[in-house]
């Protein structure tokens, strides 16, 4: 009979990985929240340019979606691999 083994170490590195991807995707919408004000301030109301802070506006809502199923994958990872360190212990 062959041995299921799980590797927390990779488990914890997965949840470390989305980590620096949140972080880094966080950054960015801030760099295009920045951008658009920008725009706003310097173009006032042109249509061009608010058509174009709409579309950073949409960006920022994808990512923002993304970013929260990451965070809840990574919270799922970390739960599991607690309970699997638990369950090692526990023998």
């Amino acid at each position: 009979m062959a041995s299921n083994t799980v590797d927390t170490e990779s488990l914890g590195q997965a949840a470390n990985a989305l980590g620096v991807y949140i972080g880094e995707v966080q950054d960015n919408i801030q760099k295009m929240q920045d951008a658009a004000t920008d725009c706003s301030d310097n173009m006032g109301s042109d249509v061009y340019s608010q058509k174009a802070i709409a579309k950073l506006g949409d960006c920022i809502k994808a990512l923002s979606a993304t970013i929260q199923e990451a965070q809840t994958l990574r919270a799922t990872i970390l739960k599991k691999k607690q309970q699997i360190e638990e369950s090692q212990n526990s023998f």
